[in-house]
């Protein structure tokens, strides 16, 4: 019998870099390291996952950039591949209190001032609870932040658009543990 993979198997993390010996290379350790109100409000890695709308969330690697040129003993078109692209950006909802410990605001929080450098972390196919461990794979976005767009429709929860700008250091698929 097959299963479905349930959008609760998504999970999204932001970091700050300074959680990691090496963001692209990161350990589950430092994966599990995680911001919890009253516990562990020194933590620099932030499950953001609860606070995302759904139908909003892109995260993805997109076609390579390309160089074109060519030297006098290319006898056709050339194109080599210059820099890996991807897409990373999700609409968040607000809370009616501004001031509530909860991931809503966390959220927002993170990511209300522009030029500030995350990495954003997504793992597919594990319970957003589930604790990060060897042999898992994760995909890793290079990211600054943007000015946040607000969303208000008639009717409709209020929300903030969050869209970043790339660095252009990104991992596809990066399994924990791993030697690379």
């Amino acid at each position: 019998m097959s299963e479905k993979l349930l959008r609760g198997n998504v999970t999204v993390l932001l970091a700050y870099p300074e959680a990691f010996i090496n963001p692209l290379k990161p350990t589950a350790a430092e994966l599990n390291d995680q911001f919890v109100y009253t516990s562990n409000e020194d933590a620099m890695v932030f499950n953001v996952s609860c606070a995302i709308e759904d139908s909003s969330f892109a995260a993805n690697f997109t076609d390579s950039e390309t160089d074109d040129e060519r030297t006098l003993c290319d006898e056709g078109i050339v194109s080599t591949p210059v820099a890996k692209n991807y897409e990373f950006s999700y609409d968040i909802f607000r809370d009616k209190d501004v001031d509530a410990a909860g991931i809503f605001n966390l959220a927002f929080r993170l990511v209300q001032n522009p030029d500030r450098l995350f990495y954003g972390y997504t793992r597919v196919g594990h319970n957003q609870t589930d604790v990060y461990a060897d042999g898992q794979d994760v995909s890793i976005f290079g990211l600054t932040t943007d000015n946040v767009q607000d969303i208000v429709d008639t009717g409709a929860n209020t929300k903030a658009g969050v869209r970043f700008q790339y660095t252009g250091q990104s991992k596809e698929n990066y399994r924990l543990g791993s030697a690379e």
